[in-house]
């Protein structure tokens, strides 16, 4: 099963610098266990892997970020303002973790990218 984890038209700090994330999205990401980083492994529309590395604010609300590996995915792709990127989850129960018997599901991210259209203006 495919669960959206967010959508979001980019801006040119998501281009140049970082992704921000809805807190809201949090919900949909593996548990930081009093971190305030993880690895997040993310496979394109192209089967290529990328790992991102997702961070909280130290201090203050938490407010995720997509940080390192980013800027590489954005490159790659020529990503500019006004694209979208959709990322998604899926949950896979045959190889999860199992646990007194009780199996839980491995999840697994993919994104898609969706290009602005441009319109040349005299």
């Amino acid at each position: 099963m495919k669960k959206r984890v967010l959508s979001k038209s980019l801006t040119l700090t998501d281009i140049c610098k970082r992704l921000t994330i809805p807190t809201k999205s949090l919900a949909f990401l593996p548990r930081f266990c009093g971190g305030n980083a993880l690895e997040l492994l993310v496979k394109d529309d192209n089967g290529c892997n990328w790992t991102f590395v997702c961070s909280l604010r130290k201090t203050g609300y938490a407010k995720p970020v997509l940080q390192k590996g980013w800027r590489d995915f954005v490159l790659a792709k020529g990503l500019t303002v006004g694209d979208k990127v959709t990322f998604y989850q899926r949950e896979y129960f045959d190889d999860g973790i199992k646990v007194f018997g009780t199996v839980f599901p491995r999840s697994c991210y993919s994104i898609e990218v969706e290009r602005a259209i441009k319109t040349v203006q005299d």
